[in-house]
C-alpha cells in the first residue's frame, strides 16, 4: 500500500524542502573541507554549486564567504570582493576577508579606511574563527586591523590594535603577527 501524499517527501526529487537544504549543507561542507586541504578550485566549484541551490540565510552567507575565501586563496583576490561584500553583513570571517581584499585592491585611501572601520566595528576582540582551514585567530585579526588603521593614516588606532595583537600572540615566537609587530617598530609606527 502506498500513501500518495508522502510518496515524494524527503527523497532526491526536486520536491524541495529539507532534501535541498541537506544537499546545500553537503556542498558547503565539501567546499570548506577543500579549503582546509588547499584544493581551492574544488572549493570554488562546491560553493558555486551550493549557490545554485535553495539556501537559508546562514547557508547563503557561508556560501558567499566560502567562495570569497576560495577565490582569494586561489590568487583571485579582486574576484573575491563581491562575494565577501554579500557575506560580510552576517559573517565575521567574510569581514576579515573583505578587509584583506580591500587592502590588496587599494584603489584609494577609502579602501583602507573602510577596512579599518569594518574591523574596528566588529571588533576583533569578538572574533571567533569558524573554519580552521582559514588559519584565522583574534591576534591575526587585530594585526590586520592595525595594518588597516596604519594605511588609513590613523596611527593611534594602529598602535592600539598592534599592541593587542602582540599581547594575544605573545606565547609564540616568529609568527606573522610577530613579523608585523617588528615591521611596525621598524617603520616607527610603534614605540
Amino acid at each position: 500500500m502506498t500513501f500518495p501524499m508522502i510518496q515524494n517527501c524527503g527523497g532526491s526529487s526536486n520536491g524541495g524542502g529539507t532534501s535541498n537544504l541537506i544537499v546545500s549543507d553537503r556542498l558547503l561542507n565539501e567546499g570548506w573541507d577543500a579549503i582546509k586541504l588547499g584544493n581551492y578550485s574544488t572549493a570554488e566549484a562546491s560553493f558555486a554549486n551550493a549557490l545554485k541551490e535553495p539556501l537559508t540565510d546562514g547557508q547563503r552567507a557561508s556560501a558567499h564567504s566560502g567562495m570569497g575565501w576560495a577565490l582569494s586563496k586561489n590568487g583571485k583576490i579582486l574576484e573575491s570582493i563581491p562575494y565577501f561584500e554579500i557575506a560580510a553583513e552576517n559573517d565575521n570571517e567574510a569581514k576579515v576577508g573583505l578587509a584583506g581584499a580591500l587592502i590588496y585592491r587599494h584603489q584609494t585611501t577609502v579602501d583602507y579606511i573602510r577596512a579599518a572601520e569594518m574591523l574596528g566595528n566588529m571588533p576583533p576582540e569578538k572574533f571567533a574563527p569558524q573554519h580552521s582551514g582559514l588559519s584565522l585567530n583574534a591576534a591575526k585579526v587585530h594585526a590586520l586591523a592595525a595594518l588597516s588603521y596604519a594605511l588609513a593614516g590613523d596611527m593611534d588606532q594602529a598602535e592600539v590594535y598592534m599592541n593587542k595583537a602582540a599581547a594575544l600572540d605573545s606565547m609564540m615566537v616568529g609568527t606573522s603577527v610577530d613579523q608585523l609587530d617588528e615591521a611596525f617598530f621598524l617603520l616607527g609606527w610603534k614605540n
